[in-house]
């Protein structure tokens, strides 16, 4: 492979990075397809195919001064992140409009990646927010809304230790569901007036995948069939997965 197509693949691998975590951060399929065009006519492309489904992104790309390229790249980190999201498109653009070189890109999707990550405190802080909120809203008194805070600020730990071992998502989130429902129940036992029910409502929304299933319905209507109905049934099967989480520590314990 001489020089030229050499760095050509070097520069769209580093213009796949960014689509790979455009897709993985949340982005509708529109969007990824639309940013990798516009990045890759930057390279020179003159002819792009494009085609991306929520767990593949593939890219073939050929010009006048341009060597026939084609990469494949799947995706398989999904983290819903929209404050990364926002960076990233505004990395696109500034690749787009020439103001960076795709080497700087590089360096830059790096420091993103870096600076977007989530601490545990922050974590907590959030798992703790969702149960009070929710579980005020339906209905639950001081006591069980802070009881449930307190066991969104246990389930963080545990929901980062399982993340960093890499288990499959179903199991990660049934884990989770699982210990929530147990601190739940656990916590209605040696506490007077407390509904584990209640608790439970607030912790539940914690796993709740409202964002997969707006993104579902999202590319419903942007005529991505597949993708649409791929996010749909993961949605779905989350949700399962979570309720047959909190149903069986509720079975378990009677």
């Amino acid at each position: 492979m001489d020089t030229r197509a050499a760095t050509a693949r070097e520069n769209l691998q580093i213009i796949l990075d960014i689509g790979e975590q455009m897709l993985s951060s949340g982005a509708e399929i529109g969007r990824v397809e639309d940013s990798i065009e516009r990045m890759c006519r930057v390279l020179g492309a003159e002819a792009i195919e494009c085609f991306a489904i929520t767990y593949v992104i593939v890219v073939t790309i050929s010009g006048e001064n341009l060597p026939g390229l084609t990469e494949i790249r799947r995706v398989d980190q999904f983290d819903r992140n929209m404050h990364k999201l926002t960076l990233l498109n505004t990395l696109s653009r500034d690749i787009c409009a020439e103001k960076i070189e795709l080497k700087e890109a590089r360096i830059r999707l790096e420091t993103i990646d870096q600076a977007s990550a989530s601490s545990l405190y922050s974590k907590m802080f959030i798992f703790a927010l969702i149960s009070l909120s929710f579980t005020i809203f339906f209905g639950g008194s001081i006591v069980d809304a802070l009881v449930s805070a307190l066991i969104g600020v246990l389930i963080a730990p545990i929901d980062q230790f399982l993340l960093n071992k890499e288990l499959n998502r179903f199991v990660q989130v049934f884990l989770c569901a699982a210990s929530a429902g147990f601190l739940s129940n656990l916590a209605a036992r040696i506490g007077v007036g407390i509904s584990s029910e209640l608790v439970s409502i607030g912790n539940i929304m914690i796993f709740i995948p409202g964002v997969i299933f707006t993104c579902a319905i999202q590319e419903f209507f942007s005529n991505n069939m597949l993708s649409g109905l791929t996010r749909f049934t993961e949605a779905i099967m989350l949700s399962l997965v979570v309720a047959t989480g909190f149903v069986f520590v509720n079975v378990l314990l009677g």
